[in-house]
C-alpha cells in the first residue's frame, strides 16, 4: 500500500522553501502514524514543511504504482527502508534505488538493498577492488552476507557502535547516521522517529547543518512489558506486577504471555494487540503483553514469561500459561532465515502451546475478506509456514488495514474468537485430568457399518482402546469397556439398527436446540433445505453417532454427504455441511461441552469445509464448526501436506503416529515356485524346463523378452521387481514400538542408501551395499546397472543383500557395532573404523524409532503442555521423523525446490522423455502431469523440479539462498525441444506451494514467450496456435497451471466411482474438468478457465504423476485414480485418443538399476501383486480383525478405479482377487465373521466390475459370486 502523508504549515520567511520529501519503504505500515505524528512536531516546534511518502507492499502490484514510487524516490530528499524481502519487490526496488540522487539509508533487508544504502560519505554500493581503501576494507563488515543469520548479524554489528562514532567528523558521521537509524527504527515511538528525522534534516538537507538538535533516542527499555492503560512500558516484571495489582481487573482465570516487536509496541500503532488483551481480560485472563527488540525473541520470553528455577541447575519454569506469538515470525530469526531448533528448545523448557496470530501485512482488509484465497502467499510464508516450523499453531488473522488507511484495525469477531480459543486453552491447562472431558471423533467414510474407523495404517480400535487405558491410568475419569472389540461393537453397532443408522446413536438434538444452539444453521439452508435435513435425522431431532465412556466420548464424524447426491456436490464450486455434520460439532462444544477434541487418525473432514485457503475468517467453516474447541490430531508421520491442512484450517496440534514396518514383498504361490524353477534350469539348463518356464511364466500373467538364458534373465529380473518390492505389512497401533524383525528391515532399507547424518562437519555415509561390493571387489551401480539382463549380477547382487542383512541382524540384535563387524567377517573383510558412522547412525535411529512418544505426548497436550514440531516425512526417506509423536510440519517454502530435488527431477523427466522417444519415435509435445503437496514436501521439490526439467528452465536462488524466481536453460545447453507442460496440482499443493506454482506458470509463460523457432519450443508452438485460436495474447494463451477454486479440495472423480453413481466416462471427465479448471493467473489468484484448461489438454499425449512413497502406492488411496486417473480420462474425451500414462517411483520402490519411470499398467500390476494377491499382506491386514478386512476392501476398490478412469486393470488381477477372498469358502468365511459389510462390497465391487465391462468373468465365477453376494446381504440384513 502507498501512504502519503503532506503536512504544511505557514513558515517563518527565513525558513521558506519548498517541502523536504522523505520516501519511507517498509514490509508493513505499522510505523506510519507515529511517523505522522513526528513530523506534524517538527513543523510546529520549527516551522518546516514536510513531505513523507510512506510505501509497503501490500498494494504494489500494478506498473502505475512502481510509477508512482520511482517519481516519489526521484524528488525525495531521503530515502529510507527496513525489512524488505521477496524477488517480486527487491528486484524492481533494487533498480529504482540505483537511480536515486539523494541518501538512501537501507536497514534490515535483502542484501541487494541494502547495498543500495550510500549516506554522505558512507557507501555500501560495490566498488572495484583497484577502489578498496584501509577505510572501505573496514567498511566491507556493513556489507550484507549471503544466507541466513543476516538480519542478527548487522543488528549485532551496529548495538556497540552508536556511542563511539557520534563524535566523529565526516565519514565516522555517516556511519554513526547508519547505525542510530537502525537504534531509532528500532525503538520507533512518536518521539524516537521525530529524532530521526530531526538527524536527517540536520545532516543531509542542505541549509540546516547546526540549526537543529541531534539527540540519542529516548530512553525506553531495551525490552519491556506494555499495556494499553499505561503510559509507557515496564522495564521489569516487578514493576509491571505492582502497576497490576493497582488496576480493578479480576484476572484469576490464568495468565497468557502475548509477544510483539518493539515498534509495534512503541509506535502505538497496535489496536488489535490492545483489543486481543481487553478481550483477554474481560475474560478474566492476565494478558501480559511483551516486546523483543531483535529478531531472536527468546531473551524476552526468557525474562518475561518463566519463572527463575528453585534449586541451581534446574530450568526456568512458565510463569504463563500459554505464549501467544504475534510477531508474524518464527521465534528465532525474522523473515530472512529461521533456527527452529533453538526456538523449539526454549518452548520445549516453556512447556507451553504457542499460537500464532498476526495482522494482515500484503492486503487490505477488504481484500482479505473477499480473497478465497485468504492471506497473500508471500504472508502464509512468512507468517504461517515458518512459526509451524516452532510448533505454533492456531494461524488467526487479528488485524489489518483498511483501504486508504495507516492505522491496524482490529477484526473483532476474528479477535473474539481467538480470545475465546486461547480461554478455552488456558481452561483444559487449568482443569483436573478427573473433570476434563475429551472427545474421540473417529471417521467413517464411506459411510457404513464396515468402513468406521477409517484412518491411514492405523488400528483404529486398537489404538482408541489402549489410549482409554492410558487416561484412565493417568486420572481422567473413563468407564473402560472390556475389551477392544466391546469398544468397536459399543460405538460401531449398539442401538443403530434401532435408528437406522451407521452408528450407535448417543444422543439426539432437537432441531429447535440446534437452532438455539447454532445460529448459523441459516447458511446451511441454500444447500441442504430447512433443519433438520435428510442426513443424521428421524425428521425432528439429529442423532449424534458414538458412545460415551464416562468422561471420553468417542464419536464418528458424519460424512460429508456426497452420498446422497453426489453428481449435484461434486459439480459444486462452494458448499457448506450438512445440519447433521454442524450438530455433531455442537453437541461436543455446547452439550457435552468438550474441554479438547481429538482427532484420531488421517483423515477427516473438517479441515476440508468450505473457506478461505488460510489466514480464515471467523465465517470460515471449518473456524465456525470447531469454534474455541482445542483440536488434538492423531495424523499418520507421513502425511504433512494434509496435515498441514488441519493445522492451518481446522486449527490443530498434530501428532504424528508411525506407519508400520515396511518389508520386501517377498515370493509365494505360483511366483515362489517359477523361482525355483529358475534356480533349477540355471542350476541345470534344459530345453524342457525352459519350455515348462515359459507355461508357468504365462499362466502367472508375467512377460518377458528374449529367447534361451536372455529370457531367463529377463523373467528372473520380473520376479525379483516383485519379490524386493517394499510394502507395509499391517496398521500400526498406538504407542506400540515396532518388533524386531520389523527394525530390521527398516534400518536394511535404510542402509541402502546414501545419507547425510545431522551435526556439524559429518560426512555422507556411503550405503552398506556399496562399502560391501567393494569389499568384494564389485562396483555396485555397475552390477546393478546389469540386473536386467545377467544372470551373474542378479547371482552377485542376492549375495551381497544377503550380507548386508546378517550385518544389521546383528546390529539391531546385539545393539553393538562390534556384533555387526563380527557378522560382515565371516564374508567380507571390511574396515571397523570405516562403518562405526555408519552403525552409530543406525543405532540412533534404532533408539528413536522404539522411543514412546505417540500416547505420552498426547498426555502433555492435554495438561496444557507443548508438543514438540518435526518434519513429516517417510521413516526410510527421512528417518529424523523419529521418534513419532511430534507436530509434524511441511517445510521451509523458501528452499523449494532443493539441488538435490533438481538434480533427481532432471533425471526422472529425461528417463520419461527418453522412454516416449523410445516408444513412439518423437519426444512428447505436451506432457499433464499431476502435482500433489505430499510428495513435493518429501523430495523437497522433486515433482516441482521435474515440471521445470521439462520446459527446459531452472529455479534460481537469491542472495540470501533462497529460490524466488526461474530463468530458461538455452536451447544449446538443453540439447532437446522444450515440452509443454499442463499441470494439475491438488488444492493441497496450490494452498502449501503457491509461491512455487507461480515458478512453473513463470517458466511457462517465459518459454512461450522466448523468441524460438517453435519447433524447438512446443510451449511457444501451442500457445501461439492457442492465442490465434481464442483471440488472446501469447502470455494469456499459455495458462497451463490448474487447480480448484480457491478453498475447494478434490477432483472427487473417486466418489463418482465409489458411490457407483456414474452412467458413462464423460461423467467422469466432467467431473474432472469442473473441479479443476481454474488456472492460476500471473498475479496468483486462481479463476475459471474451463475453456483454456480443454484447450491444453487437447495437445496431451503422456499423463503422469509421482508415486508418494512407500506407503502409499496407488491401490492404497484412491487420490491417486482420482488425480492421475481423471486427468488421463479428461485427456481422452477432450483429445479423442487415450494417452500414454506413467508414473515416476520413489527410488525405494524400485529394484537397483531399474528405471523409476514405469507404465500405469506395470505399476498395476506390480501393486496387485506385492500386495492384495499377497498372503504377507493380506495376512499382516487380517491380523487386524474388523479394520483389516476393511483396509482389503479399500484396495479392491481402489484397484478397480484404475479400471474406471484408466482401463489399467487386467482380467487376472480381478480372477485373483475373486479367488483369493471369495471363492475359498474358508477364506470368504474368515472375512465374513470379522467385517461382514466390507466383504459384501468386495463382492458387489467385482459384480460391478463384470457389469461395467471391466473384466470379462467365465459363468461359473458370476454365478458363485452371485450366490455369495446374496448370502452376505441376506446375512447383513440379519445383522442390522
Amino acid at each position: 500500500m502507498t501512504y502519503h502523508i503532506m503536512y504544511s504549515v505557514q513558515v517563518a520567511a527565513y525558513l521558506r522553501r519548498s517541502a523536504m520529501r522523505f520516501v519511507f519503504l517498509c514490509i508493513e505500515a505499522n510505523n506510519a502514524p507515529a511517523l505522522r505524528q513526528a513530523a506534524a512536531s517538527i513543523e510546529r516546534e520549527y516551522g518546516l514543511r514536510l513531505a513523507i511518502d510512506y510505501f509497503t507492499p501490500s498494494n504494489m502490484h500494478s506498473a502505475a504504482d512502481w510509477e508512482h514510487l520511482a517519481a516519489a524516490v526521484a524528488r525525495a530528499d531521503f530515502v529510507f527502508g527496513s525489512m524488505l524481502f521477496g524477488e517480486e519487490y527487491v528486484r524492481p526496488l533494487s533498480d529504482i534505488l540505483s537511480s536515486a540522487s539523494c541518501p538512501v539509508c537501507m536497514i534490515m533487508s535483502s542484501p541487494s538493498l541494502i547495498r543500495q544504502t550510500r549516506v554522505g560519505k558512507f557507501d555500501l554500493r560495490p566498488k572495484p577492488a583497484a577502489e578498496q581503501s584501509a577505510f572501505r576494507q573496514w567498511l566491507s563488515q556493513f556489507q550484507p552476507k549471503h544466507g541466513h543469520g543476516e538480519i542478527q548479524r548487522q543488528m549485532s554489528l551496529v548495538r556497540g557502535l552508536s556511542k563511539m562514532l557520534k563524535f566523529l567528523p565526516g565519514k565516522a558521521r555517516d556511519i554513526h547516521t547508519y547505525v542510530m537509524a537502525h537504534q531509532f527504527w528500532a525503538a520507533s515511538s512518536p518521539e524516537n522517529l521525530r529524532r530521526l528525522l530531526l538527524m536527517l534534516i540536520e545532516r543531509y538537507v542542505p541549509g540546516y547543518k547546526g540549526k537543529l538538535p541531534v539527540l540519542d533516542p529516548q530512553d525506553i527499555p531495551e525490552m519491556g512489558v506494555f499495556h494499553p492503560e499505561s503510559p509507557a512500558p515496564f522495564a521489569d516484571l516487578e514493576t509491571y506486577r505492582a502497576w497490576r495489582r493497582k488496576q480493578r481487573h479480576a484476572l484469576h482465570k490464568g495468565s497468557v504471555g502475548l509477544l510483539t516487536m518493539r515498534p509495534f509496541a512503541l509506535s502505538g500503532n497496535r489496536a488489535h494487540l490492545d483489543a486481543l488483551i481487553r478481550a483477554l481480560e474481560a475474560r478474566g485472563i492476565e494478558a501480559r503483553a511483551a516486546y523483543s527488540p531483535t529478531l531472536d525473541m527468546r531473551p524476552t520470553v526468557e525474562r518475561f514469561f518463566t519463572r527463575p528455577a528453585r534449586q541451581r541447575g534446574q530450568a526456568p519454569t512458565a510463569d504463563v500459561d500459554l505464549l501467544v506469538n504475534t510477531t508474524g515470525f518464527a521465534l528465532v530469526g525474522g523473515p530472512a532465515s529461521t533456527d527452529p531448533d533453538q526456538a523449539s528448545a526454549t518452548l520445549d523448557q516453556l512447556d507451553t502451546p504457542t499460537l500464532d496470530l498476526f495482522p494482515l501485512v500484503f492486503q487490505h482488509i477488504e481484500q482479505w475478506r473477499t480473497d478465497d484465497r485468504g492471506i497473500a502467499p508471500f504472508q502464509l510464508a512468512l507468517n504461517v509456514s515458518l512459526p509451524e516450523l516452532d510448533g505454533a499453531t492456531d494461524p488467526l488473522v487479528v488485524g489489518g488495514m483498511q483501504r486508504g488507511r495507516e492505522e491496524i484495525t482490529p477484526l473483532l469477531a476474528e479477535i473474539d474468537l481467538a480470545a475465546e480459543r486461547i480461554a478455552a486453552r488456558v481452561a483444559l491447562r487449568r482443569t483436573p485430568p478427573a473433570e476434563r472431558r475429551i472427545a474421540i471423533t473417529l471417521f467413517n467414510f464411506p459411510p457404513n457399518l464396515g468402513n468406521a474407523g477409517t484412518a491411514a495404517y492405523l488400528d483404529v480400535f486398537t489404538s482408541v482402546f489402549r489410549l482409554m487405558q492410558a487416561l484412565h491410568a493417568a486420572g481422567y475419569t473413563v468407564d473402560l469397556p472390556a475389551s477392544v472389540d466391546d469398544l468397536r461393537r459399543m460405538v460401531v453397532e449398539g442401538n443403530a439398527l434401532l435408528y437406522g443408522t451407521d452408528g450407535n446413536v448417543a444422543d439426539s438434538l432437537p432441531v429447535e436446540e440446534y437452532r438455539r444452539l447454532f445460529p448459523d444453521y441459516v447458511d446451511i439452508e441454500p444447500y441442504w433445505g430447512p433443519a433438520p435435513g435428510e442426513l443424521l435425522s428421524d425428521g425432528k431431532r439429529l442423532h449424534i453417532l458414538g458412545r460415551r465412556f464416562g468422561n471420553v466420548f468417542v464419536g464418528l464424524q458424519p460424512s460429508f454427504g456426497y452420498e446422497r447426491d453426489p453428481i449435484r456436490l461434486l459439480m459444486s464450486k462452494d458448499a457448506a455441511p450438512h445440519h447433521g455434520f454442524a450438530a455433531y460439532y455442537v453437541w461436543l462444544r455446547k452439550v457435552f461441552q468438550a474441554h479438547a477434541v481429538l482427532h484420531f487418525g488421517t483423515h477427516g473432514a473438517l479441515e476440508f469445509m468450505p473457506g478461505k485457503q488460510a489466514g480464515l475468517s471467523a465465517k470460515c467453516w471449518p473456524l465456525r464448526l470447531i469454534g474455541a474447541l482445542p483440536n488434538f490430531y492423531y495424523y499418520c508421520v507421513n502425511n504433512p501436506s494434509e496435515g498441514s491442512i488441519a493445522r492451518r484450517r481446522g486449527m490443530a496440534t498434530l501428532i504424528s503416529y508411525l506407519v508400520p514396518p515396511v518389508q520386501q514383498a517377498g515370493l509365494y504361490k505360483g511366483l515362489r515356485a517359477l523361482k525355483d524353477s529358475i534356480d533349477r534350469y540355471r542350476a541345470q539348463p534344459d530345453p524342457g524346463l525352459l519350455a515348462d518356464l515359459r507355461t508357468q511364466a504365462e499362466a502367472l500373467h508375467l512377460v518377458a523378452e528374449g529367447e534361451g538364458d536372455a529370457y531367463v534373465a529377463a523373467l528372473s529380473h520380473e520376479l525379483l521387481q516383485v519379490e524386493e518390492r517394499m510394502i507395509p505389512v499391517g496398521l500400526h497401533v498406538l504407542g506400540e514400538p515396532p518388533q524386531t524383525g520389523e527394525q530390521i528391515d527398516t534400518l536394511n532399507l535404510i542402509a541402502t542408501f546414501a545419507r547425510v547424518p545431522g551435526g556439524p562437519n559429518q560426512a555422507p555415509l556411503e550405503p552398506l551395499p556399496v562399502l560391501v561390493g567393494r569389499a568384494l571387489g564389485l562396483d555396485y551401480a555397475a552390477l546393478t546397472g546389469r540386473l536386467r539382463h545377467d544372470p551373474a549380477a542378479q547371482q552377485q547382487y542376492r549375495h551381497i543383500e544377503e550380507i548386508c542383512r546378517a550385518a544389521i541382524t546383528a546390529l539391531v540384535e546385539h545393539g553393538d557395532g562390534r556384533a555387526a563387524d563380527e557378522a560382515l567377517k565371516r564374508y567380507v573383510n571390511l574396515n571397523p573404523h570405516l562403518l562405526a558412522p555408519l552403525w552409530n547412525y543406525l543405532l540412533d535411529i534404532q533408539r528413536r524409532m522404539t522411543t514412546e512418544r505417540e500416547v505420552s505426548s498426547l498426555l502433555r497436550a492435554l495438561n496444557g503442555g507443548y508438543v514438540l514440531p518435526s518434519a513429516g516425512n517417510d521413516v526410510v526417506r527421512n528417518p529424523t521423523v523419529v521418534p513419532t509423536g511430534r507436530n509434524i510440519h511441511a517445510f521451509d517454502p523458501f528452499h523449494i525446490p532443493t539441488q538435490a530435488a533438481a538434480t533427481s527431477g532432471t533425471a526422472v523427466a529425461h528417463e520419461l522423455l527418453e522412454r516416449i522417444r523410445a516408444e513412439q519415435g518423437a519426444y512428447p509435445e505436451t506432457v499433464a502431469m499431476v502435482l500433489w503437496g505430499t510428495d513435493n514436501i518429501k523430495t523437497e521439490g522433486e515433482g516441482i523440479a521435474q515440471a521445470l526439467a521439462l520446459i527446459g528452465a531452472r529455479a534460481v536462488a537469491d542472495e540470501l539462498g533462497r529460490i524466488t524466481t526461474v530463468e530458461l536453460i538455452p536451447l544449446a545447453e538443453l540439447g532437446r525441444p522444450r515440452i509443454d507442460v499442463v499441470l494439475t496440482v491438488s488444492g493441497i499443493f496450490r494452498d502449501l506451494f503457491a509461491a512455487q506454482a507461480r515458478l512453473i506458470d513463470r517458466a511457462i509463460r517465459l518459454a512461450a514467450t522466448a523468441d524460438e523457432p517453435p519447433e524447438q519450443n512446443f510451449v511457444r508452438a501451442h500457445a501461439l496456435a492457442q492465442a490465434a485460436e481464442l483471440g488472446l495474447s501469447v502470455e494469456a494463451a499459455a495458462t497451463r497451471v490448474f487447480s480448484n477454486a480457491s478453498g475447494s479440495y478434490g477432483a472427487n472423480v473417486n466418489h463418482l466411482v465409489e458411490s457407483s453413481t456414474w452412467e458413462e466416462d464423460g461423467q467422469l471427465a466432467e467431473a474432472f474438468i469442473t473441479r479443476k479448471g481454474f488456472a492460476l493467473q500471473p498475479g496468483g489468484e486462481w479463476s475459471e478457465s474451463r475453456a483454456l484448461m480443454e484447450r491444453a489438454l487437447a495437445t496431451v499425449s503422456v499423463t503422469f504423476q509421482n508415486i508418494d512413497s512407500v506407503e502409499n502406492g496407488i491401490s492404497d488411496i484412491d487420490h491417486y485414480y482420482e488425480y492421475l486417473g481423471g486427468l488421463t480420462k479428461s485427456v481422452e474425451k477432450t483429445r479423442g485418443v487415450r494417452p500414454t500414462t506413467l508414473m515416476g517411483e520413489v527410488a525405494e520402490l524400485v529394484t537397483p538399476g531399474a528405471s523409476r519411470v514405469r507404465s500405469l499398467e506395470q505399476v498395476v500390476r506390480l501393486e496387485s501383486r506385492a500386495k492384495l494377491l499377497n498372503p504377507k499382506w493380506y495376512e499382516g491386514m487380517l491380523k487386524h480383525g474388523y479394520e483389516g478386512v476393511h483396509e482389503i476392501e479399500i484396495r479392491v476398490s481402489n484397484t478397480f478405479g484404475w479400471s474406471a478412469t484408466a482401463q489399467a486393470v487386467e482380467d487376472w488381477v480381478y480372477q485373483g482377487v475373486a479367488e483369493t477372498y471369495l471363492l475359498d469358502p474358508a477364506m470368504r468365511e474368515r472375512l465374513a465373521s470379522l467385517n461382514p459389510h466390507a466383504t459384501a462390497s468386495i463382492a458387489g465391487r467385482l459384480l460391478e466390475a463384470h457389469n461395467r465391462g471391466f473384466w470379462q468373468a467365465d459363468e461359473e465365477t458370476l454365478a458363485q459370486l452371485r450366490e455369495i453376494y446374496a448370502d452376505l446381504e441376506d446375512r447383513l440384513e440379519g445383522v442390522r
